[in-house]
């Protein structure tokens, strides 16, 4: 929910994200745990992520979130605590030259709250360009996600899966411009 649901198309959102090296395997992974509560405050979500929960050297695919307090229900009650397990369950990445590079990856997102249980499939594509910068401390990128229903033979969203064959029902593109901190 961007923005507690009042962003617009073109509105622009800042937040910082941290990445992490892999000097053994040459490698750099983006450090979920941060980059997920940093997004989550710089969207003003409803109700925040507080706590990450990942290992990206033992389990890389799998992150615990844990909420903080849950909104109200409309009778002035607490609708309890909500904790999600996000699944990547496919990656690729593929280098174009040395100035673009490709990272896709698909997730599924099973969120539990007190007698409901959500699950969601997304797929995210980003394309990242090294800017023309001699310090090359400039990324811009073009992120697209995709959101899929699931195949629930048992409820109303099932149902509609199977009308749309299992394609993706909605789409959002995000442009990024990336600076390096030091």
């Amino acid at each position: 929910s961007p923005k507690n649901r009042q962003e617009s198309v073109g509105d622009s959102t800042t937040y910082q994200l941290q990445y992490l090296a892999d000097n053994k395997n040459n490698k750099i992974y983006a450090d979920r745990s941060f980059n997920i509560i940093s997004m989550t405050s710089a969207y003003q979500q409803l109700t925040p992520v507080k706590e990450v929960t990942w290992d990206y050297q033992k389990d890389p695919t799998r992150l615990t979130l844990n909420f903080g307090a849950g909104p109200l229900a409309d009778d002035m009650r607490p609708l309890g605590q909500r904790r999600g397990e996000i699944y990547v369950t496919a990656r690729q990445s593929e280098n174009y030259s040395n100035t673009q590079f490709c990272a896709a990856e698909r997730t599924r997102q099973v969120t539990l709250a007190p007698g409901n249980v959500i699950v969601s499939d997304s797929e995210t594509i980003t394309e990242f360009t090294l800017m023309d910068d001699d310090t090359k401390n400039h990324i811009k990128g073009v992120s697209r996600i995709a959101v899929y229903l699931t195949p629930n033979p048992n409820s109303r969203e099932g149902v509609l899966w199977q009308q749309v064959s299992g394609k993706a029902v909605a789409f959002f593109d995000y442009e990024l411009d990336m600076h390096r901190e030091y």
